[in-house]
């Protein structure tokens, strides 16, 4: 083998608008090129979280700042069922034999950051060498192709394929389209690997990237099965319903109905500025809400030979989605504009919100399943 250049073929560039983020949009890229459907193994549980205490939002994770990319393994598996995360490891402290295990009924995605930029790029040369796809996080400040480039810091996920140490450049993708990325090509060497070495600077604080790559394995005897597939949805009913709490937050409709009232109290009691830098953040955190309804509804469709009568429990979430985004774009109007009537608005989508999707998780309680194949 020649070991000064190795590019990996048939690697597909995947991308949905309803993906979570680029993360997930990279991981559904693995999926397909180890033959698995996106649509399954990205399928997270369905839920809503809230924070009474600092308004924050999310689904089986706050969406909130964070400092570091070293996340705990209970952190890291609250939302996907064909998936298991060991916690975030420093790569030159891995113990070698915990790398090998992998479980058989999921895929194991290995996070890792690594201080040393020379043996953080020697893993993703050794990685391409044995035909290994990798995830890598870069800092899109320094991603030329990228409107960020010079402009904005923000940690990013992108497709490493290959390598030419003679000429010197890495072969990328990046086809998450959410923010507006769309590249295919060759990045130097020493570009890229300051892209991961970036302090990623955000103003208030810093974020460093730390050279973070992602290692995704499977068993050979792995496979999304019909057990898995329903517990996605009795897990789903379980936290919608409010009978268990995620990281120590108030899950589901109970949570949401605590959000709606919490939302009215602020509007009449918030001093106005800090109303408007939070609008600015639900603009986006219910973006977030609506793609991963749409998530649900394509998971439901994925398995549709395995449940009787989804076509309404699709549209509630189909009609939910819409709602979210509709209710995204009140909020940018709020904080754009400060008039505080539009405040109903949005609590009025809200409350439509939950009229929705209380219907769907009944209809989901009374849901048929049809035997194995």
């Amino acid at each position: 083998m020649n070991t000064l250049s190795r590019s990996i073929d048939g690697v597909p560039r995947y991308f949905a608008p309803y993906v979570n983020d680029c993360f997930q949009n990279a991981y559904g890229a693995i999926a397909a090129h180890f033959g698995l459907k996106p649509e399954l193994i990205l399928a997270d549980y369905l839920s809503f979280m809230y924070d009474q205490d600092t308004g924050y939002i999310g689904l089986n994770y706050l969406h909130k700042p964070s400092r570091s990319f070293e996340f705990s393994e209970e952190q890291l598996n609250t939302s996907l069922e064909y998936v298991y995360f060991p916690a975030v490891t420093h790569y030159s402290r891995r113990d070698r034999n915990e790398v090998q295990k992998l479980p058989d009924n999921k895929i194991k995605i290995s996070l890792y950051i690594e201080d040393n930029p020379q043996i953080a790029h020697e893993r993703l040369i050794e990685l391409i060498n044995l035909g290994i796809p990798v995830i890598t996080v870069v800092d899109m400040y320094h991603m030329s192709y990228h409107s960020a480039y010079h402009n904005a810091h923000g940690a990013h996920a992108v497709v490493v394929t290959g390598y030419n140490l003679e000429e010197g450049y890495v072969e990328i993708f990046d086809k998450y389209g959410l923010s507006k990325s769309d590249f295919d090509g060759r990045m130097s060497i020493e570009e890229f690997i300051c892209s991961r070495n970036s302090d990623n600077d955000q103003g208030s604080y810093k974020k460093p990237i730390r050279n973070m790559w992602m290692e995704v394995s499977k068993n050979e005897c792995f496979t999304p099965d019909y057990a898995s597939c329903k517990n996605i949805i009795v897990e789903s009913l379980s936290r919608m319903k409010g009978e268990k709490d995620i990281l120590g937050f108030k899950c589901g409709l109970p949570a949401l109905e605590s959000f709606i009232k919490d939302l009215v109290y602020k509007r009449d009691t918030m001093p106005d500025d800090d109303l408007f830098y939070l609008l600015r953040y639900y603009n986006t955190a219910f973006k977030i809400v609506s793609r991963s309804r749409t998530r649900f509804m394509v998971f439901l469709k994925e398995i549709s030979a395995m449940v009787d009568d989804i076509e309404e429990i699709c549209d509630c979430f189909n009609n939910s989605s819409a709602k979210w985004e509709i209710a995204s774009n009140l909020a940018l109007r709020l904080a754009l504009t400060k008039n505080k009537n539009v405040m109903s608005n949005i609590c009025r989508q809200l409350e439509l919100i939950k009229e929705t999707e209380s219907r769907a998780v009944e209809k989901l309680l009374k849901l048929s399943f049809k035997r194995e194949a």
